[in-house]
Formats: structure tokens, sequence, C-alpha cells
């Protein structure tokens, strides 16, 4: 048998009805296409999660005293010492960089209100590597952070009945008991895309907030940030047996934010279910059109094998045919799909009203993202091609069963 002849023949016999052909394909592309933008959909509204968990919270990596993931108290501060920070600064290697924290809640007041806030100190050149803090100012000038101001949050401003110069108090609990209690000017203000942080943050220098505190040279954690997940993990156990017998641990963020974890597994299973409903319809869909095509060709097939084509070969024409229109309905939709993807990527759908509100209190900026992860594209290409493959069966198998003389006297 020419299995070269035998796929010729599957090629020209496609073309012979070029409307078949380019249905049976369509519905292949827009699958494909349907698919891609679902998935790009999940795994981008994914990543925001973690990046903005990563920019402005944990960072890839923290390290604290043991207890503090318990009680996150100033009690549980520490020094990081000279020999320790020379080796975590070695095992960081080129891209990645460590951010000493101080964080404490406290009692923030104005002329006449008064709300629960948290104090962050912070180094602002370090920050804005971070999480791009001072594109977030909206008014005042960055480097009034080096004095003795700090810059509060616009929704706490709000809140506050608070501007420019004017003068908030911070009463708190320091180190070991000792009161924290001062008065500063308001330096500037910060819009802040996530709502929970814009509505409570005050933003200080660190040194400043180790002398609010009476911490001296201790801090809250340490971030550290990576270029990639990967990086950090390796950082990690480059660092770890460095910290034995120091009463102090250096956590991965998902052993940060183990609610996080579990809500973005929860939420993966949820995208596995739809996804698998979306391609339960568009097999039945594409098994229609196959199963179609096949049905309008029963006579033609009876004429061939009475001419002498046998079965088998008539079996894997019409395979080289299905799998042949799957792959151009699979490349079309990859094809089509990028750019469809790229455009959103970088031009991702804002969200409005209650919809904009709900994630916003997830700690979401308010659009809806796409990704344009490799893997996408594979894992929807591989699938549609699995499904085609299940599919090619029917052909395949009424090839072998069909009866000759019924089909002639049609």
């Amino acid at each position: 048998m020419n299995i070269s002849l035998v796929f010729k023949l599957a090629w020209r016999n496609l073309w012979r009805n070029k409307r078949r052909t380019f249905i049976t394909a369509a519905s292949v592309m827009f699958a494909v296409v349907l698919a891609l933008v679902m998935e790009s959909m999940n795994d981008g509204s994914h990543g925001q999660m973690i990046a903005n968990t990563l920019r402005f919270g944990t960072g890839y990596l923290q390290i604290q005293d043991t207890a503090y993931q318990e009680t996150p108290s100033l009690d549980f501060s520490f020094d990081l010492s000279d020999d320790l920070q020379q080796k975590l600064y070695n095992s960081l290697g080129e891209d990645a960089y460590a951010i000493p924290r101080i964080e404490s809640f406290v009692l923030a007041a104005g002329e006449m209100d008064t709300r629960g806030a948290m104090v962050t100190g912070i180094i602002p050149e370090l920050e804005n590597k971070m999480n791009g803090f001072l594109k977030f100012v909206s008014e005042g000038n960055p480097s009034s952070l080096e004095d003795k101001g700090v810059f509060i949050g616009t929704g706490l401003a709000k809140r506050l009945s608070l501007s420019l110069k004017d003068t908030l108090v911070i009463i708190g609990q320091g180190f070991q008991g000792m009161q924290a209690a001062a008065k500063y000017p308001v330096m500037g203000l910060v819009s802040h895309p996530m709502e929970f942080i814009d509505n409570q943050m005050i933003y200080m220098h660190v040194e400043e907030a180790a002398w609010l505190f009476s911490l001296e040279q201790n801090r809250s954690n340490w971030l550290i940030m990576a270029e990639n997940d990967k990086v950090s993990k390796e950082i990690k156990r480059n660092f770890e047996k460095y910290l034995e017998g120091t009463g102090l641990t250096i956590l991965h963020w998902e052993e940060l934010q183990p609610d996080l974890v579990k809500a973005l597994a929860f939420d993966t299973v949820s995208g596995w279910v739809m996804q698998f409903i979306l391609y339960v319809v568009i097999a039945f869909g594409i098994f229609g059109t196959i199963l179609t095509m096949t049905l309008e060709r029963q006579k033609e097939f009876a004429i061939l094998v009475s001419l002498g084509m046998k079965r088998h070969i008539l079996a894997l024409q019409c395979f080289f045919e299905t799998i042949i229109i799957s792959f151009l309905g699979v490349f079309a939709g990859l094809f089509i799909g990028f750019p469809v993807l790229l455009y959103f990527y970088f031009n991702p759908i804002p969200l409005k009203g209650g919809l904009s509100d709900l994630v916003k209190e997830y700690g979401m900026e308010p659009f809806l993202p796409f990704s344009l992860a490799p893997s996408i594209f594979l894992m929807q290409g591989i699938v549609m091609l699995i499904l085609s493959l299940i599919i090619t069966a029917y052909p395949v198998w009424s090839s072998f069963t069909f009866q000759i003389l019924k089909n002639l006297r049609r």
C-alpha cells in the first residue's frame, strides 16, 4: 500500500467539494479561537492576582521570625545581622533584590475623624523598583519621604478629610509595648489601584518607621523579589540553610498566602469544568459536520469499493481527510487567535460598575487581562487534534461497515 498515494488522493478529494471542506475546517477554527480566548482570560486573571500579591504584598519570598506568620506583631521584628545580609546578597544573584520592611496597624486621625490604618516603612527607590510606587503618587514630591513626612492613600485621605500639608496623627504600639505616637505632615497622596490598600495605607521612610515604633535596626520582615518563581525557589534553597538556629525562616509566597493558592486551585478546577463543557459542545459540532460529510459520500464509497478499492485503503483515505481538515482548522484557529489575544493583551477589557467594585475587593485592578503564555496555544492545539482523532473513528468505522448494494441503489 502506497501511503503517499493515499494521502494525495485524500488531499485532492477534499478540494472536490471546497464548501464542505471549508465548513468543516471553519468549525474547528472557531472552536480553537473560542477555547484560546477562554483559557487566555482565565490564565491572565490568575497571573494578575499573583502579580498583585507579589508586587504589593508578600514578594516572592519573605524572611521573618518563625512566630511572625502566626502573630504578625512588632515584638517579633528582628535585626538581620551583617553576616546574614552578606550571605543573602550572595544568594540573590544579579536580578533579584531584597527589601527591608516595617509594617504595623495603627490608629490614624485627622482633625475630626479617626480610622484604622496600616503604616508601611519603605525605601522609596526599592519600593518603586518592586511595584512602580512613584507612578501612583498623584500629589506631592516623592523625595519628601526622605523627610519626616508621610504619604497616604487617597481613599484614607478622603475618609480623614485630609489634603496636602495637613497633619496626620498616628497612635499605635511599638516594640515590646512601647508607645508609638506622633504627628506627621501629609506630604503626598497615593492613588493606589487596589482599593483596600488605598483606603488604609500610610507610607513613610523605613528609618522614620523604625523611630516611630522604637525598633532601632529591627525590621518586620525582608521581602525578596526575583526574576520569576523558579529563581525564587532556588534562592530559598540556597539561603535557608544559613537560618538554622537563628529563629528566622524564609517563606515562599505560596506559604504566605495559602488562601490565595486554594482560591486559584478552585478557580482552575472550575475553569477545567467549563472548558470540558466547551469541548463537549465543540466535539459534537465537529462530529456533526464529519457525520454529514460521511453520509453524503456513502454512494461514492460504494462505487469505489465496487471498482476494486480495498476497504482499509478507503478507511485510511477518510482518516487522512479528517486529519488534514483538523490540522487546517487548528492552524487557522491559532493564526487568527494570536492577533486577537495580542490585541487584548495590550488593551485589556476595562470593567465598570458593580463588576469593577467586585474585582477591586479581590485585590485586582478593574480590567480583564489576557495571557500570551505559549502553553495556552500548545494545549488548545493538542486538545483539538485529540478530539479530531477521536471523531475520525466514525468515518473509519463507516468505511468498514457500510453496505455496498444498499448505497449503490441511492
